[in-house]
């Protein structure tokens, strides 16, 4: 995809209007929060009880998240915090404490300097700033491929800080920046998540692979660019994944300290066929010739491409079950495939889409179905050449609910708003998201959930109920629904790669139906499966261990 600081670009220029919303949850609500310029991340600070949000100048402006307010406040500029322009990255702690990441690209030409700075509260209402730790200064490749530092996150404990710095190529090619970094591709310092303590001072990151290894601050490698990153309930890291120029798919990852994610080698499911001597691009189906990578012919028979590292396991993304979010485009004749259709295997979206804005429900404060789940953006709209044959994909919100399983966790995913224009980040405060939009017509939004439908019948359930045994067992066993909504009920077994194994219904079935159903689960291979059912807006993953 062309790269997301490339769109910015565009989007800064853009005459398209910020309009309103669709939401596709009867419960669900939209108010317009504020109209801003340019700001690349929000977040909510407890102390001053506003809305923050952070632009790429380096100035950081609030809002209330009271909708009946708009009133725009100049909090800081680059200069007060000593934050570099891009600012691209923004944490906000409980205690009022906000991290910021930037970027010194011009200070000594062809390479970037990372910088993060520390906000600490003074009981004044003002900050007292401080620099955490500064990178060497790195090669860049001068194209839209430097991707630069980026997300930021403090960890659940706030001993820890947790940073994307992104890639400097597409998909691994050259880039010597017009002959300054001869055979230059990745560098230690890019596309990894690094972690540094939060109350570290001055600190300065080398780019040094074993250094980096040794102090314990390459986190996790194989990340082309995870520009959005958040804990879950469990504590957990997540992050989303921008693939490249080719139809590869988009990626949600959970990140695990010392695990390899594959980049360049590997993006979604898809080995990166540059790396194999025999790859002719002319022949290469996934290749959109609107793309930049290909207009600037960085994809190409490339026999000095180097090997994957010796004894690493790539980790694969969430896989995703479905139904939304999971198009694909056929190796073999080029066709755009519904992976609901088809049964494949998609790690983990539908290439192109950039997903941002990744939010946990860690406080359980959403109403059913999305208690405790997850929330994402996608940011690629119908400006986008190479979203566009994927029909009706992207400026939307996804509504992730993960099941773990023995090789990662798999994901159902469900569409639950449309017609955001290009939504870049969202935080999640007391029940509602706020959605931050990017561009000069851009706004934020109030997306609220609604608390359930209410019901007269005491025995109705009030969620969609599944009931499963024996399990585990090594024969038959019967599943059990109960609906609180009319309509289609389907339910579905999945195995742990993603694919559909088995449909154990699909039928109609009136507001508190009961329906039980023999699943023929003696015809499967031991092992672990996914049963996923869905009625109306609910639903329900469960594990199902076939003995």
């Amino acid at each position: 995809m062309f790269r997301i600081f490339a769109l910015f670009v565009l989007a800064l220029f853009s005459t398209r209007a910020s309009s309103q919303p669709t939401l596709l949850l009867d419960s669900m609500s939209v108010s317009a929060t504020a109209s801003q310029i340019n700001a690349v991340r929000i977040d909510y600070d407890p102390i001053s009880e506003q809305l923050w949000l952070a632009g790429l100048s380096g100035d950081l402006v609030s809002v209330s998240p009271d909708p009946a307010n708009h009133r725009l406040t100049i909090r800081y500029r680059s200069d007060d915090h000593g934050v570099p322009a891009p600012l691209m990255g923004m944490d906000i702690a409980s205690d009022g404490t906000i991290y910021l990441v930037g970027n010194d690209a011009g200070s000594q030409p062809g390479y970037n300097i990372g910088i993060v700075r520390r906000g600490v509260p003074d009981g004044q209402g003002t900050h007292d700033w401080q620099t955490v730790a500064t990178t060497v200064p790195y090669p860049r490749s001068a194209t839209p491929f430097d991707h630069n530092m980026n997300a930021i996150v403090l960890s659940p404990d706030g001993q820890w800080l947790y940073i994307n710095s992104g890639s400097r190529t597409d998909h691994g090619e050259l880039q010597e920046n017009n002959g300054q970094f001869p055979g230059s591709r990745e560098v230690p310092l890019t596309s990894a998540i690094l972690r540094i303590p939060a109350d570290g001072s001055a600190l300065v990151l080398e780019d040094d692979l074993d250094w980096l290894i040794q102090q314990g601050i390459l986190f996790a490698d194989g990340t082309r660019n995870s520009f959005s990153l958040a804990f879950d309930g469990q504590g957990r890291l997540f992050g989303t994944e921008n693939s490249g120029d080719r139809d590869d798919e988009e990626e949600i990852n959970l990140l695990e300290e010392g695990r390899h994610y594959g980049f360049p080698w590997r993006m979604g499911l898809t080995d990166t066929p540059m790396q194999f001597s025999s790859y002719d691009p002319a022949a290469d189906l996934l290749l959109n010739p609107s793309s930049y990578a290909v207009q600037n012919g960085h994809f190409y028979n490339d026999p000095t491409y180097p090997a994957p590292p010796a004894g690493v396991v790539f980790v694969d993304p969430v896989r995703n079950l479905g139904p939304h979010a999971n198009l694909y485009r056929d190796p073999l004749t080029g066709a755009i495939l519904d992976a609901d259709d088809t049964g494949q295997p998609l790690a983990t979206l539908t290439s192109h889409r950039s997903p941002l804005g990744l939010v946990f429900d860690v406080d359980n404060a959403l109403p059913h179905p999305l208690t405790g789940d997850a929330l994402v953006l996608s940011w690629t709209g119908p400006e986008s050449d190479l979203l566009s044959p994927y029909a009706g994909e992207g400026e939307d919100l996804l509504h992730i609910t993960l099941a773990d399983g023995p090789s990662g966790p798999v994901a159902a995913v469900d569409r639950i708003a449309t017609g955001f224009t290009n939504p870049i980040d969202a935080v999640l405060v007391d029940g509602f998201l706020y959605v931050l939009e990017y561009g000069s017509n851009a706004q934020v939004w109030q997306i609220g959930f609604g608390g359930g439908t209410a019901t007269e019948d005491p025995v109705m359930p009030a969620s969609l109920e599944v009931d499963l045994w024996p399990n585990p067992a090594a024969g038959r066993r019967s599943v059990r629904i109960s609906t609180p909504h009319s309509g289609r009920v389907v339910a579905k077994l999945f195995a742990v790669d993603g694919r559909e194994v088995m449909t154990v219904a699909d039928q109609l079935a009136a507001s508190g139906d009961e329906i039980t159903i023999a699943v023929a689960s003696d015809r499967l291979p031991a092992g672990i499966y996914f049963l996923m059912v869905t009625a109306g807006s609910s639903r329900h993953v469960q594990a199902v261990f076939v003995q």
